[in-house]
């Protein structure tokens, strides 16, 4: 399957998750996360804010502000994704396509200096850490530009969305660790 058949054939099977589903393996790669010395040891959280039928990421930037660390989640500013830092939930209203985002605050730049993560979402992956995303190229735009900054690079997926192998292209940012509700890939 080419990417566009990918993710047509993705957000179906995703279509058909139960909610009861979606907490429950949301819940079960939450635990993980937050139990790996990559999330323990960060200080600066980059975070999707979870929509439809995606790994729920709430739970995760709750958790992240309660430990004061720097939490930033993304928003599309002139076709370009920007990260913005947050102190609470409170400061997201629903942007484009309706997802939540920041209105107002700090643009979040990678550190050099600080412990970097970033949650990134996706509709497949592959054993070899590849994704696809949902097309507009944004994350892997935003890792080119800060290719200078040790960002760590953490997906979250079903199980279902995992793939032996999938076509990549040059442009692609693999991620560093695929956390599903049954394995880690790394």
């Amino acid at each position: 399957m080419n990417k566009k058949e990918l993710r047509a054939h993705i957000k179906e099977a995703k279509i058909t998750l139960s909610r009861a589903t979606i907490q429950e393996d949301s819940n079960k790669i939450t635990s993980i996360l937050l139990d790996s010395s990559w999330f323990k040891d960060c200080s600066q959280l980059f975070c999707y804010v979870s929509f439809n039928q995606e790994i729920i990421t709430t739970h995760i930037i709750l958790t992240a502000l309660e430990q004061s660390k720097k939490v930033a989640v993304p928003k599309i500013v002139d076709q370009e994704m920007k990260f913005f830092y947050i102190k609470s939930l409170g400061e997201l209203e629903p942007g484009t396509l309706g997802i939540l985002e920041p209105f107002s605050g700090e643009e979040a730049i990678p550190s050099g200096t600080e412990e970097s993560l970033c949650i990134v979402p996706g509709l497949a992956f592959d054993r070899h850490r590849n994704r696809i995303g949902y097309g507009k190229g944004y994350y892997d735009k935003f890792f080119t530009k800060y290719t200078d900054k040790p960002i760590r690079k953490i997906a979250l997926a079903f199980d279902f969305q995992i793939y032996e192998n999938l076509p990549a292209e040059e442009y692609d940012k693999k991620v560093d660790r695929i956390i599903t509700p049954t394995t880690i890939i790394e």
